[in-house]
């Protein structure tokens, strides 16, 4: 009777805990990337909806598909159409690799490398780019409480068309006043030899509704520059 109880114990300690997840951990809104990467076997889309004005308006709709190949590699997939201007189409896809690499330890950061190439040759004519673009950068995070993180990104892209070189420097703080509702805060920049930096702030907002689903909003704007690139972008996260 005793080894009954026990084996009864066990098996509904095992359905507790497979049935209990963490809540869903996304790399959007924002520009930062984050150190996370999904566990092994995961699948998750992350899609939303950009709206913004530089030289010209743009609409854009991006997709990315993340699957975790190991407890801490993920594959991504990226898919971005729309229109900047008065030209619709489909943007290079890309393809892009997160590996994590250590956790927190004191103040040391937790630390993730990604990488990332587009495919120019998939993408429809008039944003087709001689050569594929390539992006490296290394993702940190200091979580100080159960509240507030800071994140921060540092890498370099190699552009498609002019084959130069552009550094990419993030900064974000996350306050997360409730387990369902999250707010940011994130400087981001570009800059190289042919470039001028390009100074630029968000703020957004997260909801999860789910453990397995998340709603965001987030807008942004250049600063220090007078031709403003204004920008909204919205969508949704869900976990399979």
């Amino acid at each position: 009777m005793i080894i009954g109880v026990q084996l009864i114990t066990h098996l509904v300690g095992q359905c507790i805990c497979a049935q209990t997840t963490a809540p869903i951990n996304t790399d959007r809104p924002d520009q930062s990337d984050g150190t996370y990467t999904l566990t092994k076997n995961t699948f998750q889309l992350e899609s939303g909806f950009l709206f913004g004005k530089d030289v010209e308006m743009y609409f854009l709709h991006n997709t990315m598909v993340r699957y975790g190949i190991t407890s801490s590699t993920e594959i991504r997939l990226l898919f971005d159409y729309g229109s900047i201007g008065e030209q619709t189409g489909i943007l290079a896809p890309g393809i892009s690799i997160k590996q994590h690499l250590l956790p927190q330890k004191k103040w040391i950061p937790e630390m993730t490398a990604v990488g990332y190439i587009r495919i120019p040759y998939l993408a429809t004519d008039y944003f087709k780019t001689d050569n594929p673009a390539a992006t490296f950068l290394l993702a940190f995070q200091n979580t100080i409480s159960d509240e507030f993180s800071i994140g921060y990104n540092l890498g370099t892209t190699l552009d498609g068309d002019h084959a130069y070189t552009t550094w990419i420097v993030t900064t974000s703080l996350g306050y997360s006043p409730t387990k369902y509702l999250s707010f940011f805060a994130e400087y981001f920049s570009s800059f190289g030899y042919v470039l001028k930096p390009a100074n630029n702030i968000d703020i957004g907002v997260l909801w999860l509704v789910k453990d397995n689903f998340q709603i965001d909003l987030a807008l942004g704007t250049t600063i220090g520059l007078e031709e403003k690139n204004r920008f909204v972008t919205t969508g949704f996260s869900y976990r399979f």
